[in-house]
């Protein structure tokens, strides 16, 4: 992998130079580390990016070697006042987000923080205010909030331009195998040396269904949270929920949001938002930017959307103040409101009827019977798995898996 550290400065249409390129330095150069560093290098090739350093406990590729370093003190401390960087993109185990951030933010950096933001929902406020007495933003990873057509189902949502919305749902079903689990110590765990890490398919791999849902319905704080009830279950040999239902009641009269995630499927399939109306529907696959509207009459219209990358967004914000963020911090609240719901409860319950596993070795992964059709009806009736009744009664569904959480009120 070849990646620049420096380009061309950026001009102006009349070929006058224009803004500096921003200073940045990644904190995390693996796993998704790795597509940030593709994105760096288009970054740094059109101007508008200076990558100065990268931060990991490895050894990173070749060609920035003379850029590493094993901390970030170490690297700011060499790097000096004068070279600065102007954003720190942190993409680390989510247990490591909130000390790096906070060291960016002390050092004057913007951050960029890959989602989930924080392990807690304390850990939110701890950040909001530090990033405060910086005068520095974060903005959180949660790429699927860049594509316009979030906003466009947001603003359906607002306006009411189908009627009253009933709710927002979100459907998701992914195949993750053994090697997935075990990329790293902390995938797959709730826990890890007696801290939070708050993996899970709701909070890490899906976690762009629910923060996108949430958005569409209007929920952005923690205030705007008034209860989350949770199913959590697992296929896998982990501690931490591969399938899981959602239904977050908002505080104020907006619609609830229903969420049914899985990674124990036999397929992956394009994950989905969706607000229901009186007066139709709008399907939103957000990973292909693309919709399906269909109205009271049943004319469809499909539709296909821009996305913005949000840590191009990040830097014009840096250079322009007047450019708002995308996915700032504070719109996480609601979302980690979820998560701490999620973190909350007690350990998911295994799933013991209905498992075949297809694969081998590494390459192996469990498959529940009938998966799809188990979320589709959570979300069609509103209810978690062990409360669909009828002939479909899910067998490997157990009540004493549901847990309702309402958030602190002091």
């Amino acid at each position: 992998m070849s990646v620049r550290t420096a380009g061309a400065p950026v001009t102006t249409e009349e070929g006058t130079p224009g803004a500096a390129p921003v200073r940045v330095v990644l904190v995390g150069t693996r796993g998704f580390g790795a597509h940030h560093l593709v994105n760096l290098d288009r970054l740094v090739g059109e101007g508008l990016a200076e990558l100065v350093g990268v931060v990991d406990v490895a050894e990173p590729p070749a060609e920035l070697a003379a850029i590493h370093h094993p901390t970030l003190g170490g690297l700011l401390e060499a790097l000096g006042e004068e070279r600065r960087p102007e954003v720190v993109i942190i993409a680390t185990p989510i247990d490591t987000h909130v000390p790096l951030a906070l060291e960016a933010l002390a050092a004057g950096s913007h951050v960029y923080l890959e989602k989930p933001p924080v392990p807690a929902l304390t850990d939110l406020t701890v950040l909001a205010e530090a990033a405060d007495a910086a005068h520095r933003t974060i903005q959180v990873g949660f790429q699927a909030r860049g594509g316009a057509g979030i906003d466009e189902l947001r603003e359906i949502v607002r306006a009411g331009t189908l009627g009253k919305v009933t709710a927002v749902r979100a459907y998701g079903t992914w195949v993750r195998d053994r090697a997935y689990y075990h990329r790293s110590r902390w995938a797959g765990r709730r826990r890890l040396d007696g801290r939070r890490v708050a993996d899970g398919v709701a909070t890490n791999p899906l976690a762009h269904s629910v923060h996108a849902a949430l958005a569409i319905a209007g929920l952005r704080r923690m205030e705007d949270v008034a209860g989350v009830t949770t199913e959590l279950r697992r296929a896998h040999d982990i501690e931490a929920d591969d399938t899981t239902f959602l239904r977050v009641a908002p505080a104020g009269d907006g619609p609830p949001v229903l969420a049914a995630l899985t990674t124990v499927a036999p397929d992956s399939s394009e994950p989905w938002v969706e607000v229901l109306a009186e007066k139709g529907r709008v399907r939103l696959w957000y990973t292909a930017d693309r919709s399906e509207r269909v109205d009271a009459a049943g004319t469809v219209t499909r539709s296909e959307y821009s996305r913005t990358d949000l840590v191009q967004n990040l830097l014009a914000h840096v250079r322009d103040r007047s450019v708002a963020l995308i996915s700032p911090l504070e719109d996480s609240g609601a979302f980690s409101a979820v998560l701490e719901a999620i973190q909350s409860v007690p350990d998911p319950l295994p799933i013991e009827a209905g498992v075949t596993w297809e694969g081998e070795g590494e390459a192996a992964h469990p498959v529940v019977d009938d998966i799809e059709a188990v979320l589709l009806r959570a979300l069609d009736e509103g209810r978690p798995f062990s409360e669909l009744g009828g002939d479909g009664a899910v067998p490997w569904a157990r009540a004493d898996a549901v847990r309702t959480w309402n958030p602190p009120t002091d």
